[in-house]
């Protein structure tokens, strides 16, 4: 898929692996928080226009709502900027960058996409490629090119379903289990086989979004009639047959992993790294006091659901916080809906609205001691506050299963209704 993407934007029949090429991305995508630092880069060389404006969409959602002067001041900066540039798609505010634009209906398969955010590469769950580059990104605002080497592909094919309390996050981190980073280093994972068709798309953003984890460049997974039905129903019209997109059936690829679904059990990841993985059910001597859903690699209607599913008719622990954020407004509005916020402000939860905020430390911060765990992307020290905190990640469920006990829980006896 990888290598058909990259000809496609590259104006060449084929390209092959570790070929240098320049590419000409289809959708170009920068939070608020660097935005304006990119358009300060190409203006100190004397470019006074982005190349194609139509293909940039600048999102405010990092500090939302705002709650600093420098936030403020960033924040009326981007709007100014986004206006004077012409900036093709602009979204002040109403949700995470990744789910945001694939709920726009602004991703389709087979497209090319440079993100200035890490996690990026969640866009690959309707069978884009999408890359983070950091502040290359300017580079792509200016000319509308960027050049890379054309990675190679780790095929994960999965087979079976999870089991009631299995979630995609344990599915990525049991891919991680088997793969270090010499084995990940520079190459993209592709998702494929049946296993695939039994997760949503949102749920496939949680394996792609979090494949940069695993030191991956990027993650992508196979199109399929489900994948097709999500895009239909979010205005995706005019979508190629998924055979020309998918890899062709002689593809080679670097290395190959099977993953049957029915045999995994929830994971988490340990401090520093999200790829220090264990077993939640060996986890449970850790006490935790604070409890976070949210980030544009969860936030899902789908993790919201099953976090309510399990705190329904119970309580958040006393000394636990759980703090519950949906990664769009839209998906904040289907989840009051369905009733799914009232059932987890009833159980202890506190809501607030879509915004990256806490993964990258901008609320909720922890203090030295304190612990959380975390659906969101990064447990580096320091990344929600105190450099002595800790941060330990994991699926919706098996957040909400901690936040009733106060300690790291294996949500399986919570999902199967078996716990009082």
């Amino acid at each position: 898929m990888t290598q058909k993407i990259l000809a496609r934007t590259s104006g060449r029949e084929s390209v092959q692996h570790g070929e240098i090429i320049w590419a000409s991305p289809d959708l170009v995508t920068a939070p608020e928080v660097s935005f304006s630092a990119y358009i300060k880069r190409i203006r100190e060389i004397g470019v006074t226009r982005l190349a194609h404006p139509e293909r940039v969409a600048v999102i405010i959602d990092h500090e939302v709502p705002v709650h600093s002067i420098a936030g403020a001041e960033r924040n009326k900066l981007t709007r100014q900027l986004a206006q004077e540039w012409s900036v093709g798609h602009f979204f002040d505010g109403v949700g995470i960058t990744h789910p945001l634009m694939v709920e726009q209906g602004l991703v389709a398969p087979g497209m090319f996409a440079a993100g200035a955010d890490s996690h990026a590469p969640g866009l690959g769950a309707v069978g884009a490629l999408s890359v983070p580059f950091g502040f290359e990104v300017s580079m792509v605002l200016a000319t509308g090119q960027i050049w890379m080497k054309v990675p190679e592909t780790i095929r994960v094919r999965l087979h079976g379903a999870c089991r009631p309390g299995v979630a995609a996050r344990d599915i990525v981190l049991a891919t991680m289990q088997q793969l270090d980073d010499e084995a990940t280093s520079y190459r993209v994972i592709e998702y494929q086989g049946a296993g695939l068709s039994t997760l949503s798309v949102p749920e496939r953003m949680t394996i792609c979004g979090l494949c940069v984890d695993a030191g991956a460049k990027s993650g992508i997974a196979a199109v399929d009639q489900r994948c097709i039905d999500y895009l239909r129903a979010h205005g995706v019209a005019d979508l190629q047959a998924p055979q020309s997109i998918n890899s062709d059936a002689d593809a080679g690829y670097a290395m190959t992993i099977d993953l049957d679904l029915s045999t995994l059990t929830p994971r988490v990841s340990i401090p520093p790294s999200p790829n220090h993985v264990r077993e939640a059910q060996a986890m449970s001597d850790v006490v935790i006091q604070h409890a976070y859903i949210g980030s544009c690699v969860s936030g899902s209607i789908e993790d919201i659901r099953s976090a309510a599913a399990i705190l329904r008719g119970r309580k958040v622990h006393a000394e636990v916080n759980l703090l519950v954020i949906p990664a769009t407004q839209q998906v904040f509005q289907q989840a009051l809906q369905e009733g799914l916020l009232t059932e987890l402000t009833a159980a202890g939860a506190t809501i607030s609205p879509s915004t990256c905020g806490p993964c990258f430390g901008g609320i909720a911060q922890l203090t030295a001691g304190e612990r959380r765990i975390s659906t969101s992307t990064r447990n580096d020290p320091g990344r929600m506050g105190s450099n002595e905190a800790e941060i330990f990640l994991a699926s919706a469920m098996t957040v909400a299963a901690s936040a009733i006990t106060g300690h790291i829980t294996d949500p399986r006896a919570y999902a199967e209704g078996g716990a009082a």
